[in-house]
């Protein structure tokens, strides 16, 4: 038995435009976990100063319009800042529009989200997520930014 593995996450238009393709509508989940401390060369000012000025948890969402992992992330992510308003910052950068921070931050593939603590230290997932990977995320964010 030959199992295929596609990843809905997209790394450049010709090669999301072969993916989508192939996918269809039922891409699955690419799951990555980077963790990063305040004193990691891609941490940069940006970070900071918006944690800081908050004292707030932060969500970042990047993107691009062309991309349809990222179209059917939005959503999802439109729900979940609804529920946690108040408590985490939600921030939207289209990696075509900002691409000196997408390069800062070493975007690679879309969607990326970055959790972001209060101190300036985060953890990013890539690819399209779940609404309960999100959520667990966003606890695990609130946690330690409690810290």
């Amino acid at each position: 038995m030959t199992v295929v593995l596609l990843l809905a996450a997209c790394n450049n238009k010709a090669e999301n435009q072969e993916k989508s393709e192939a996918a269809g509508s039922n891409g699955t989940v690419q799951n990555e976990m980077a963790v990063a401390s305040p004193d990691d060369e891609g941490q940069t000012e940006w970070i900071k100063q918006t944690t800081i000025m908050s004292s707030k948890p932060m969500v970042i969402d990047f993107f691009a319009t062309w991309c349809p992992p990222c179209k059917q992330l939005a959503p999802i992510l439109d729900e979940i800042e609804k529920k946690h308003k108040g408590e985490v910052i939600f921030r939207r950068i289209d990696v075509d529009q900002e691409p000196e921070m997408a390069m800062e931050f070493h975007v690679e593939s879309i969607p990326m989200l970055m959790f972001v603590t209060p101190k300036g230290d985060y953890q990013t997932i890539v690819g399209l997520q779940k609404p309960e990977i999100i959520e667990a995320k966003i606890a695990e964010l609130l946690k330690r930014s409690a810290q």
